[in-house]
């Protein structure tokens, strides 16, 4: 067995959450790796040692064969993340340090480049009402993506229950990181002002009990009544939200106990 065996996203996941959980020094001493120099795996604006991470994934997609060490593959990007890449994950070439970049920082940019754009001008209007118009469908996420959880979730929002479909969203839970991440386990279906919570971390999901979390700072807001709700899950289990996705979500999002 090898690492071009390795193919089970989930595996990647569990490695990441393990990762999270250990902290960096003590994962990467206990899979004998060193830290990472030129790629890093990219998973909600941090960075991971993408060997080191690779290596405990197979551990996990092949318990029997156990997790695979540094002498067993070498090179970069012809071997460990191009396979991670071909599972849809984004790989990050840098020496910047991992854990580093952050989702505020990214949305700071976008905000200050959106600003900056100058100003109104109204025989614009018609390109902006088609740009509109995109943006909407850009948010409720790819048509397929979208129709799938549609139907898994019966039309209704996985948290407040709203049956409004035209305000209805696909939310991924690790982000969109190629046709890969479009997969219902890695999807919720969320009311817009609720996706955009639960993308700010400011909305997770406990992923034992399958319980809303709300930040503390929300919770005298009218989302307040949100907290501590069960998740309206799918009826089939095979479309049922992952457990490791929802587990690394609600790390990162600081709402863990």
């Amino acid at each position: 067995m090898a690492f071009i065996d390795v193919n089970d996203p989930e595996a990647v996941l569990k490695a990441v959450e393990e990762f999270d959980r250990s902290g960096r020094d003590a994962f990467l001493e206990k899979y004998g790796f060193g830290k990472a120099r030129d790629y890093f795996l990219l998973i909600n604006g941090k960075r991971y040692d993408s060997k080191a991470i690779f290596g405990a994934a197979h551990g996990h997609q092949f318990p029997k064969l156990g997790p695979l060490g540094w002498r067993d593959f070498n090179g970069g990007a012809t071997t460990v993340e191009r396979k991670l890449e071909a599972m849809g994950f984004r790989i990050e070439r840098g020496n910047a340090k991992p854990n580093g970049a952050t989702l505020s920082v990214e949305m700071s940019d976008m905000q200050d480049e959106a600003e900056a754009s100058g100003a109104f001008d109204p025989h614009s209007v018609e390109d902006a009402r088609r740009k509109t118009f995109a943006a909407i469908v850009q948010r409720q996420g790819q048509r397929g993506f979208r129709s799938k959880l549609l139907r898994a979730y019966g039309g209704h929002c996985a948290v407040s229950g709203s049956g409004v479909v035209e305000i209805l969203e696909a939310a991924h839970i690790v982000p969109y990181q190629g046709p890969q991440t479009n997969h219902v386990g890695n999807g919720l279906l969320l009311r817009t002002d609720l996706h955009t919570l639960f993308d700010l971390g400011l909305l997770a999901i406990e992923p034992k009990a399958n319980v809303v979390m709300i930040a503390a700072a929300m919770r005298s807001t009218e989302y307040g009544a949100l907290h501590g709700k069960k998740l309206r899950l799918p009826s089939a289990p095979r479309n049922r939200p992952s457990e490791a996705a929802l587990a690394h979500h609600y790390e990162n999002s600081g709402l863990a106990l």
